[in-house]
């Protein structure tokens, strides 16, 4: 049997790490369980090759993710 998530957000990513972290370890737990671990890895993305390596670790997790958007007109 395959668990489901749901992931409701009100705000965006505001460039911080901390909260890419927390959504990738909701979604994939498996995958993003040492918050140390990513922390040290991305924390502080100064370089254009840790940003790409950011990319290549998330990618592959978003790609696979069904999104559903609400939209609401007023």
């Amino acid at each position: 049997m395959k668990e489901h998530r749901v992931l409701l957000t009100g705000t965006p990513l505001q460039n911080n790490v901390d909260e890419l972290f927390s959504l990738l370890s909701f979604l994939e737990p498996r995958q993003f369980s040492s918050s140390e671990a990513f922390m040290a890895e991305f924390g502080r993305l100064e370089t254009e090759s840790q940003v790409d390596k950011l990319k290549a670790v998330c990618c592959p997790c978003i790609n696979s993710w069904k999104f559903v958007y609400f939209v609401r007109f007023i």
